[in-house]
């Protein structure tokens, strides 16, 4: 079954979404010149957002990929509407260039979001393999569910 519509394929235009993007943008300025004691609870070099987060970004940024970090036997279950599965244990560089060649292009990390976040470590793998725009959605695939928003079951 397919659950779709979440994320149109046109780009949402509204000065609410801009405004999302300049407080992310300054978010991901700001983290870079915080000191690592204080990003401790959060992957390193990587902005911290919730499921609204995650559907302005779709929205607003050309490009944008979601990754699953999650095992394949969870993706299969239900996962985000466009995402890629990218289980942490497969995720390197290699793995991460065939998704997003440029170390620019904005990726996003979740993992079911229970406190075991493998999510983390595929955000400080991507981060050691050069890339930039890094985004967790802190509260995974659960956070999602929770708020009813339509997801993907194989």
């Amino acid at each position: 079954m397919m659950i779709t519509g979440l994320f149109p394929t046109q780009r949402a235009g509204s000065l609410a979404v801009f405004a999302t993007l300049a407080v992310l943008q300054s978010a991901l300025f700001a983290a870079e010149k915080t000191s690592s004691q204080e990003l401790a609870a959060t992957p390193a070099m990587a902005i911290t957002i919730d499921s609204e987060n995650l559907i302005e970004l779709y929205r607003s940024v050309p490009g944008l990929r979601i990754i699953d970090s999650r095992l394949r036997e969870d993706h299969v279950l239900g996962y985000i509407e466009k995402s890629y599965s990218l289980p942490t244990g497969e995720t390197n560089c290699e793995s991460l260039s065939s998704l997003a060649s440029d170390k620019d292009q904005a990726l996003v990390f979740y993992c079911n979001g229970n406190g075991i976040d493998v999510s983390t470590r595929a955000v400080q793998i991507a981060s050691s393999c050069g890339y930039r725009r890094l985004f967790w959605l802190s509260g995974g695939f659960i956070e999602w569910q929770d708020k009813d928003y339509p997801f993907v079951i194989e």
